[in-house]
């Protein structure tokens, strides 16, 4: 009787504990309709809600892989940088060697991550934070201090229909993958417990190794979207993008320490949730310092209540 009790109250905490991003993105909906005065959900407001749900979802469909490993990416906004930069001048060439450039970049940006914690043992929140300023100083260096100017012809992609168009086929392909692949389970089964991951006979180090490279792979087609949108380069580009991503995947549900708890439903909620909290405090005219502000506030709170500190091993 008693053990029924306790698995009922297991049962409904969990429920409740999934039900908490859902009830928290109604709330932010409702807050900021009512705040912006009917301005959140417009057809005036949906090009520049696109490009923040781009901004969200992207990121956060290459980091979801690492963080259901317990593993973490503090240099995507540096790789974002770089690779804006490469692919600029890549146009320069060909409008359209831009994107391939941007995305192989990226790609060849998380080997180097991957690399440095699979085969240095460095902890990836540590070796990503030192190569976020190997990419930085990289940055500064190829801009000379200065900007740089990409193709305008890169200006014809930056159409609604490429972005929901891409945004859909990088949920779709991150729901297949992390629910349904072995891939998927084995990076939560890693999150869950390295050692038992291990000794069940998951290839440890290649599947880290791959959640490295899909990160920085979604930081290639960050940029991508970056360059189209604006057509040129600085050392602000892609400013922001780890604490957008992790703020979406925490705010959504994933646990700072990863494992079988990392749905891909917290993709969607957290991107859609942190798309409307920028969109939200843009349209109520507030700076963007302050905005930084209110995202660091919002991260603390999150790791605070996502943080399991039973587990705080398995974060690598």
């Amino acid at each position: 009787m008693i053990g029924k009790t306790l698995r009922d109250r297991e049962n409904s905490s969990s429920v409740l504990q999934q039900a908490i991003p859902f009830l928290g993105l109604l709330v932010v909906c409702v807050f900021f309709q009512i705040a912006t005065k009917g301005k959140l959900i417009s057809s005036s407001n949906f090009k520049a809600f696109s490009n923040y749900a781009f901004q969200m979802v992207i990121p956060a469909c290459g980091l979801v892989f690492l963080m259901a490993q317990g593993q973490l990416d503090f240099s995507m906004a540096g790789i974002v940088c770089v690779c804006c930069i490469l692919g600029a001048k890549a146009s320069a060439l060909n409008p359209w060697l831009a994107p391939v450039v941007a995305i192989l970049v990226g790609i060849a940006f998380g080997a180097v991550n991957g690399s440095a914690h699979v085969f240095l043992g460095v902890q990836s929140f540590v070796a990503t934070i030192a190569t976020s300023f190997m990419y930085g100083g990289l940055a500064s260096a190829l801009l000379g201090g200065g900007a740089i100017t990409a193709d305008f012809a890169l200006k014809k992609a930056d159409t609604l229909l490429v972005k929901y168009g891409i945004i859909f086929l990088f949920l779709v392909a991150t729901w297949l993958i992390l629910t349904y692949t072995p891939y998927g389970k084995h990076c939560k089964a890693i999150g869950a417990k390295e050692t038992v991951a291990y000794q069940s006979g998951v290839r440890v180090r290649l599947e880290k190794m791959a959640a490295f490279l899909l990160c920085g792979l979604s930081c290639g087609v960050m940029a991508c979207f970056v360059l189209i949108r604006t057509c040129s380069a600085a050392t602000s580009s892609g400013g922001q993008t780890q604490i957008n991503a992790l703020l979406a995947l925490l705010l959504g549900g994933v646990p700072f320490s990863g494992g079988w708890a990392s749905k891909f439903r917290c993709v969607l909620i957290g991107s859609l949730l942190m798309a409307v909290v920028t969109s939200g405090l843009t349209l109520m005219n507030v700076t963007s310092n302050s905005q930084q502000i209110i995202k660091g506030l919002l991260f603390v709170i999150a790791v605070a209540v996502s943080f399991d500190r039973k587990n705080t091993a398995v974060i690598q």
